[in-house]
């Protein structure tokens, strides 16, 4: 080989190396993601079964839920036991469990919280160490004066704007990840509730509040209403970066997403959700918008703004496969993010693939052979053979819908 033939292969392979080390952002593994709700265990078994099967279909990363609506799946120092789960210790960790399983099935486990949620539903909380009976005053107070403990139509929040709520939450953030091994974090329903000015409907109206509010503008939500909007989103983007902030220092390493509302301008606008300013400011890693979808045309148009708009390597777009009436409606989503170059994808949720508790796990013959094709589609596109026998067992829908 001549002096010149080798000054081109040298640069060449020059060339390779340093187009390959500037895809860092992007070069690793496809994500391949699942949320198992907390609805979808009740016992030990349970767990277990829901990592491992997971981990069967190819995927790699779990999102297990531990906090639903100020409760815990996991042995708090904060919160009682959840309802869902007969709101007393069941004789064992599910998250503990479930990081045991993971580390035996080779699946990341990323803890995911509901971080704003207080309560749902039209009854109190069994447990008298439940939030809503030791701190009612940390929940939403709208502009009549009204305070919003309970409702059965969605989940009633905890006032982000008081300072003490936002301890309250890191507290149960750090405990969670300094005492668990967990690869990540994610944050759910870190947001407002929705809200309707022109009629009225609006928060958070409390004498405690407005006195916080006044101290820092020097008015009132009437006279200064953009400044009102700003310093509402200001203490939804300091919870933001305090829970990172915590998780990181608890745990180096460890990976801070958030499930993001799909619109972007009604989440940054209407409930004070602006991911991608944490994300720019290095306050999270990830994104995964939900983009749950029937029409793939819809879904391709939304993921592939999210694609464009965000951090590159750092959106996973969110499939609602509850939402999804054939195996292939969920291939063509998977295949549509892969072609948008999205750097993986992630399953809404474990009860559509698994018979579970979850009363969305559906015990009818259909629903039976719905689960067996979208198993089989998902190996098949993570390039896992097809195996001999595939769990079918149904299991009774006999959780409350809360």
């Amino acid at each position: 080989m001549n002096d010149r033939r080798s000054a081109r292969l040298v640069y060449l392979v020059a060339w390779v190396i340093v187009f390959l080390l500037g895809q860092g952002a992007s070069a690793g593994p496809e994500v391949r993601a699942i949320w198992i709700t907390r609805w979808d265990f009740h016992t030990e078994d349970d767990v277990r079964r829901a990592v491992r099967w997971s981990a069967a279909l190819g995927l790699n990363r779990v999102f297990f839920q531990v906090r639903g609506r100020a409760d815990a799946y996991y042995r708090s120092n904060y919160e009682p036991w959840g309802e869902e789960i007969g709101g007393e210790d069941p004789g064992f960790d599910p998250l503990a469990v479930a990081i045991e399983e993971a580390q035996k099935s080779g699946i990341e486990l990323h803890a995911w919280i509901n971080v704003m949620p207080g309560w749902k539903g039209t009854t109190d909380p069994i447990s008298p160490r439940h939030v809503l009976h030791r701190n009612p005053d940390w929940f939403l107070v709208d502009r009549m004066g009204r305070r919003h403990l309970k409702s059965d139509a969605d989940y009633t929040i905890l006032n982000p704007c008081l300072p003490e709520v936002r301890r309250y939450l890191i507290n149960i953030l750090r405990d969670i990840v300094s005492r668990y091994p967990v690869q990540g974090v994610q944050f759910d329903y870190i947001r407002f509730i929705g809200r309707d000015p022109q009629r009225k409907v609006d928060f958070p109206y409390d004498p405690h509040t407005l006195a916080l509010f006044r101290k820092y503008s020097g008015a009132s939500p009437t006279t200064a209403p953009q400044e009102w909007n700003k310093w509402r989103g200001l203490a939804i983007d300091t919870l933001a970066y305090r829970l990172s902030e915590a998780a990181r220092k608890a745990r180096p390493g460890v990976r801070v997403s958030v499930a993001a509302i799909p619109d972007y301008k009604r989440a940054q606008e209407g409930l004070f959700q602006d991911v991608l300013k944490w994300q720019e400011n290095g306050w999270i890693d990830e994104i995964y918008p939900m983009t749950y979808q029937k029409d793939p045309e819809i879904f391709r148009s939304v993921t592939s703004q999210w694609i464009r708009s965000g951090a590159a390597g750092k959106v996973i777009p969110g499939l609602g496969v509850h939402l999804h009436e054939s195996a292939e409606e969920t291939a063509r989503q998977i295949g549509i993010a892969r072609g948008l170059g999205a750097v993986g994808y992630c399953l809404f949720a474990y009860s559509n693939f698994f018979p579970s508790p979850s009363h969305e796990s559906r015990a009818n013959a259909a629903s039976e052979v719905l689960r067996k094709q979208l198993r089989d589609k998902v190996r098949d596109l993570n390039g896992i053979p097809p195996v001999a026998k595939q769990p079918s067992r149904a299991v009774s829908a006999n959780v409350p819908r809360s």
